[in-house]
């Protein structure tokens, strides 16, 4: 299964219009996830966008499971901070995302075991694993003027795969992605964000995007400003508290030196 560039790039122009002002809201207060949950709200759907990991897609291969009979999506495990066999590890801030896979039926909302979670992200430098990314590979940042190089990292995993626990927990170690262009002309730039994929037996699949704030995140306040004018996480299709319940709060892991540990339960429904 194929995504063409032009899948994501298309939707840019659909949802361009009339939010132009956004750039406004950078410094609004922002809901957290955890409030979101705890109001049972269901994890609101984000565009799959074109970097699905893919076969044949990969600018790199890499397959940590040999079982050919495992799509490539799902051939990785939990770490993409480490790639088996290799000795190095990923560049970039380090971060440890846990949380459970709730299913809520009448009301009640219950663990979900063995759901399937795929992640897939870009490196620290905003670059994908796939063949399609190609475009600004090199583009001045919007508020230093300094070039930035979107390089592949060779010890990056770029996608893995958790399957929940009997209690639904997962849980996924990763790096802080970089930000890339999309439209700079018009002042584009997509924020960090981690893409999902939950499948679970009876359940409409669920394909998302979490994003990023905390202090102790890198560039946090610049991070804020490219979540509110962006035009995917700020769909007019959701309403605003569906909007923030994307965006994590990532604060430093007491076990784990300069490890940063966010949390987030994804709620699925019919």
């Amino acid at each position: 299964m194929k995504h063409s560039v032009d899948y994501f790039f298309s939707r840019r122009n659909f949802l361009k219009t009339g939010w132009g002002a956004l750039g406004g809201l950078a410094g609004s207060l922002l809901a957290s996830s955890a409030w979101a949950q705890a109001l049972g709200m269901k994890t609101p759907r984000q565009t799959l966008g074109p970097f699905f990991p893919d076969e044949g897609d990969e600018v790199h291969e890499i397959r940590e499971n040999l079982d050919f009979r495992l799509p490539i999506s799902e051939a990785n495990d939990n770490d993409l901070t480490h790639i088996k066999g290799h000795e190095g590890t990923a560049e970039g801030q380090v971060i440890h995302l846990e949380g459970k896979v709730l299913f809520r039926w009448q009301g009640d909302a219950k663990p979900q075991p063995g759901a399937v979670i795929i992640l897939w992200n870009a490196a620290a430098s905003g670059r994908y694993n796939h063949r399609g990314d190609r475009e600004a590979t090199r583009f001045r940042h919007p508020e230093t003027g300094q070039w930035v190089e979107r390089t592949h990292d060779e010890h990056f995993q770029y996608w893995g795969r958790c399957i929940t626990d009997q209690e639904g927990r997962y849980s996924f170690k990763t790096v802080v992605p970089g930000f890339y262009p999309v439209d700079i002309e018009n002042g584009w730039f997509r924020p960090p964000h981690l893409h999902f994929m939950v499948t679970a037996p009876g359940i409409p699949q669920l394909v998302t995007q979490l994003y990023f704030k905390g202090e102790a995140v890198p560039n946090n306040a610049f991070i804020q400003k490219l979540n509110a004018r962006d035009l995917i996480l700020r769909d007019p299709a959701l309403t605003r508290e569906q909007q923030d319940s994307l965006i994590v709060e990532y604060r430093p892991s007491e076990k784990d030196p300069g490890v940063l540990i966010g949390n987030y339960d994804f709620m699925l429904s019919f």
